[in-house]
């Protein structure tokens, strides 16, 4: 667990500081599907706020849509 909590607290600084915002995404996301499956599965009674995070980080992932364009590509 202590690799998710650095990834999650470096995601976080780059959320905050607004660098690297596309890169962050890219790596919370694993996180994020795991915390609703948690939450879908075990938990039910944190799955509004499992739901708030997909949806804020989908909002950033449209945001920042050209950047992924390239990763796309063939």
């Amino acid at each position: 667990m202590p690799t998710v909590k650095i990834i999650e607290l470096l995601c976080g600084l780059a959320f905050v500081s607004g660098r690297f915002v596309p890169l962050a995404t890219i790596l919370i996301s694993p996180i994020i599907v795991n915390i609703v499956l948690v939450h879908a599965f075990m938990a039910p009674e944190g799955l509004p706020v499992a739901l708030f995070l997909v949806f804020a980080n989908s909002f950033l992932a449209y945001i920042h849509r050209d950047t992924y364009k390239p990763l796309l590509k063939a």
